[in-house]
Parts: structure tokens; C-alpha cells; sequence
């Protein structure tokens, strides 16, 4: 800092022009570094605005999931292929990212088929969206009542078990991996 005033005073008396000129931008490169601030001491933790802009939550939760419909892509003698319709309901005040989803389903205490699903949607913060999975199911081995239930478009027991790895954009929340075990009424539709 004593440097400035020192500047300033050679300035106004010097008689050398370039030498003016030379100690102006001296001197004004002295004045922006002594003027800048250091950084704050102490706590450490996120700055302030990205801190306001987290939530105040205690945990995540899992998501709940209902199956919204089955569909019939292509009925054969043999093999028919359908669309399992997920509706996955977001419980938590922020958006949540399913990243694996692993699944077994059974209709009418039925094993049907099961899965690995990958890169889901994200589920919008205390919202639902649905996520689709194909898959063709054999009913040679299943009894006939099923796939009479199945071609009449009727409604099917249902039972989806597995478990999901669900992810946060909150950074002090890590992922975690849910099971989940639901069960319900489903229509088939074409």
C-alpha cells in the first residue's frame, strides 16, 4: 500500500511523458490488487446460493410403483408379446433418477417373465411418470385360464418383486437400492 501513494506523487511531478505513463498503469494495477478482497476464512461448505437452493430434506424415499396396463403387441399360437405399462409415483420433494430396475412378474400367481430395465426417466419431485418394457411370454407351460384371461381382455392378478437403484441431484444423499414387492388388478388391453 505504500507503494500508491509513492506512484502517485512521482506522477504528478514527473517531467518524462512515457514515464507518466508508465507509473499510471503502475499504479493502477497496485490500486485493483490491493482493492481485491481475500476469500472468506473458516467454514467451508457449499456457497451460499447453491446452499439456499437445496432442499431441507432428512432422506429419500423409494418410489412406489403400480402397473397401469398390460398390453398385447402380437398374439400367436404359441408366443404372445406384451407391454408392461409402470406407473412409478415420486414421493420426495425432489427429482429422483432410476438408473436399474429389476423386476419378476407373476400374473394370476404366475410366473411371467423378469428383467433388468436401464436409464428410466426422471421422476419429477413429489409427481409420477411411466416407463414402458416389452416382452413376449410363452403360454404352453401356464394354465389356459390365463391365457383365456389374457386373449379376452380381462383383468389379471398381478405381482411385480425387485429392486431399483435409485439416484438424487442432492449431493449429500448418495444413491441407494430399494426392493419393493406390489401387487394388484391389472386390465389387458390391445
Amino acid at each position: 500500500m505504500f507503494f500508491v501513494p509513492l506512484c502517485l506523487c512521482v506522477i504528478l511531478f514527473a517531467d518524462n511523458k512515457s514515464m507518466r505513463k508508465y507509473l499510471v498503469v503502475l499504479a493502477v494495477f497496485f490500486l485493483l490488487t490491493a482493492c481485491k478482497s481475500s476469500p472468506p476464512q473458516g467454514e467451508e461448505g457449499p456457497p451460499p446460493e447453491i446452499a439456499a437452493a437445496e432442499p431441507d430434506i432428512k432422506q429419500v424415499e423409494a418410489p412406489q410403483f403400480t402397473i397401469a396396463s398390460i398390453t398385447i403387441l402380437q398374439a400367436d399360437l404359441i408366443n404372445t408379446r406384451l407391454k408392461l405399462s409402470l406407473k412409478i409415483d415420486n414421493p420426495n420433494v425432489v427429482p429422483i433418477t432410476l438408473s436399474s430396475f429389476r423386476y419378476e412378474l407373476y400374473g394370476n400367481d404366475r410366473f411371467w417373465t423378469s428383467g433388468t430395465e436401464k436409464d428410466l426417466p426422471v421422476i419429477p419431485a413429489q409427481s409420477s411418470s411411466e416407463a414402458s418394457f416389452e416382452f413376449e411370454m410363452n403360454f404352453i407351460n401356464m394354465k389356459r385360464q390365463l391365457l383365456d384371461d389374457v386373449i379376452a381382455l380381462r383383468q389379471v392378478r398381478y405381482r411385480v418383486v425387485g429392486n431399483v437403484d435409485v439416484e438424487t441431484n442432492v449431493p449429500r444423499f448418495s444413491g441407494f437400492r430399494a426392493n419393493f414387492d406390489y401387487s394388484g388388478n391389472s386390465a389387458v388391453v390391445k
